[in-house]
């Protein structure tokens, strides 16, 4: 006869009971450490999502782990975007930004959606603080450019101003640590801020990245919105002068990916760390990564 647990289209215990002394016992090993987790747009649109993902932060800060929240909003950005009107172009990926849509974006990662992850953290029994690059002086970020190929008969290209689209290039942890040792959570919105006061959009990934390598971070996990870039990568472990190599030879493409790829690559060999690329689609991923074979990929030094 079968368990009810099966009958119910449970997991059965015995089976339940070795995952979670699995994962008990490989979490002591990163007492004290910091993980730096992407949170994406998939799970801050899902209340089922984000709920399973404020409990699993707050688990990891309880058994002892620092956890620091950076999180996307594109989904959201696009809504109000597009609830207000406001013409929404994109050039190689990237938003064209003016001063108007840049409001409309702060307002929306810094407030609406900074704000509900945070919510959601609390009413998960921890205490997280709200932040952008701007709070304490975090992100210092500089204006980046886009080339356009004018014509796909010749190589000439011109350099596009997107706006107010920038780029990290100065971290101050100091903030982080505070709220560190005030047994707190941040949660980070992508903004940053200019030398002569201007406002930047950020990408999620560099922001995450750049956080990563100013506090020393162990781990960062990117939580995806779809399985297409593991499958891009590969499954697994995947070591930096592998991946180097297939970018190289053409096999893993796109320069939006390659780009974060490569600043993946740089967290795992300035921090010594492990970078884990998972569905963030899936309820409870967080907790699978301390098991031995868990899903999505993980890039690793030799």
């Amino acid at each position: 006869m079968k368990s009810d647990e099966s009958l119910n289209g449970k997991m059965p215990l015995k089976e339940k009971t070795e995952i979670l002394f699995e994962v008990l016992s490989n979490i002591p090993k990163f007492v004290g450490e910091t993980f730096i987790i992407k949170c994406s747009s998939v799970i801050i649109s899902d209340e089922t999502l984000l709920s399973a993902f404020a409990h699993n932060v707050v688990l990891l800060k309880q058994l002892g782990i620092n956890p620091v929240v950076v999180h996307d909003g594109e989904y959201e950005i696009n809504l109000v975007l597009k609830m207000l009107g406001m013409n929404d172009k994109f050039i190689n990926g990237v938003r064209l930004t003016d001063k108007s849509t840049m409001k409309i974006i702060e307002m929306a990662l810094c407030g609406s959606i900074n704000k509900k992850i945070v919510q959601h953290i609390n009413s998960a029994g921890g205490s997280a603080i709200g932040l952008c690059g701007k709070d304490g002086n975090l992100i210092k970020a500089e204006k980046i450019s886009t080339t356009l190929r004018e014509n796909r008969l010749n190589n000439i290209e011109k350099i596009l101003d997107m706006g107010f689209i920038g780029r990290p290039t100065e971290i101050n942890p100091d903030i982080l640590f505070f709220i560190e040792e005030s047994d707190s959570i941040p949660v980070i919105a992508p903004i940053g801020y200019g030398k002569n006061g201007e406002t930047y959009h950020i990408d999620t990934d560099s922001t995450a990245s750049a956080i990563a390598l100013a506090v020393y971070a162990s781990k960062m996990i990117i939580l995806s919105d779809t399985d297409e870039e593991i499958n891009k990568v590969g499954n697994g472990r995947v070591l930096i002068k592998n991946l180097k190599e297939s970018i190289d030879c053409g096999k893993i493409k796109g320069e939006k990916f390659v780009e974060r790829l490569m600043s993946y690559t740089k967290m795992v060999e300035e921090c010594a760390g492990v970078v884990h690329i998972v569905d963030g689609r899936v309820p409870n991923i967080i907790l699978d990564l301390f098991t031995e074979n868990n899903s999505g990929i993980s890039i690793m030094d030799d």
